[in-house]
């Protein structure tokens, strides 16, 4: 089976927010030429089925005035595309956080996808410390493991003028996950995009609660980098994802299975990676 776990459904406006600018999809290697063929479920579907991807899963984030209609668009698209899955999103801000929680459990998403920056939040602040324990306590209610996945883009001040204490860093990735166990987190981009690849080495030292998903990182780190991420974090906690619309299944596939060979994970190990982890964690 394969998963891929980091995948988006933009909107045209955003698509061409980022094709204008040239530094930011310089540094971050996106393919904006066939991103804006890439808007429509239906193409992400398309592209799974002929790719044999089983399962790919959609990751929204809104303000805090849109979070409960953006997790329903989301949501939608699971029913209309079978092989379309979405988490949700929250915001530490918003009305009826619990009501929110609850409501995403019933509808049956595990996860919630957060991006600090773009959502203009700190990630150690006593408003997320308060989510953070709102998810544990209603998780516990309803048995579910909650799994939060976390942006990590580390230049999102330079390129986006986001607040530097909006920034999911590498360290502030290492320092949430061992205060919430109850907790699955997953550090997009291999725990950092664009991140220096001495710091994401330095601060992520393994967690049992901390996995990394592959999305961008292997255009944006060396082979080495990223193969020592793979040998330090292991197979279990690893999670294959493309970035979709900025990459596509038919190349990031290939990619990433030349890089597990290359740090040496065997069969299972290298089917961990690209499913079988995603499977387990987001309850597939």
């Amino acid at each position: 089976m394969i998963v891929d776990s980091h995948c988006h459904i933009f909107t045209e406006q955003i698509i061409q927010n980022v094709s204008s600018n040239s530094a930011l999809v310089e540094s971050i290697k996106l393919d904006v030429a066939h991103a804006k063929q890439r808007l429509d479920p239906a193409t992400l579907e398309e592209s799974a089925a002929a790719n044999s991807v089983d399962i790919c899963l959609l990751l929204p984030t809104a303000a805090p005035n849109k979070v409960r209609a953006e997790n329903d668009r989301h949501l939608k698209f699971c029913l209309e595309f079978p092989r379309l899955r979405s988490l949700a999103t929250l915001h530490p801000m918003m009305n009826d956080l619990s009501g929110e929680i609850r409501r995403v459990f019933d509808l049956g998403a595990v996860g919630f996808k957060l991006s600090s920056f773009s959502q203009r939040f700190d990630l150690i602040s006593r408003e997320v410390e308060d989510m953070l324990r709102s998810l544990e306590r209603l998780g516990s209610d309803c048995g579910i493991r909650s799994v939060v996945v976390l942006d990590t883009f580390t230049r999102a001040d330079i390129h986006f003028g986001a607040d530097p204490d909006h920034l999911t860093t590498p360290a502030k990735l290492a320092e949430i996950a061992p205060r919430h166990p109850e907790i699955d987190f997953v550090g997009a981009h291999m725990g950092g995009l664009a991140a220096d690849p001495d710091e994401l080495l330095r601060e992520l030292t393994p967690v049992a609660n901390l996995y990394l998903d592959t999305s961008n990182a292997a255009h944006t780190l060396t082979n080495g980098d990223f193969i020592q991420l793979l040998k330090m974090h292991g197979p279990y906690h690893i999670l294959f994802g493309t970035d979709w619309p900025w990459f596509h299944h038919a190349a990031e596939i290939p990619k990433i299975r030349s890089l597990l060979e290359e740090a040496g994970y065997n069969g299972s190990e290298q089917a961990a990676v690209l499913g079988d982890n995603a499977c387990r964690l987001f309850r597939f």
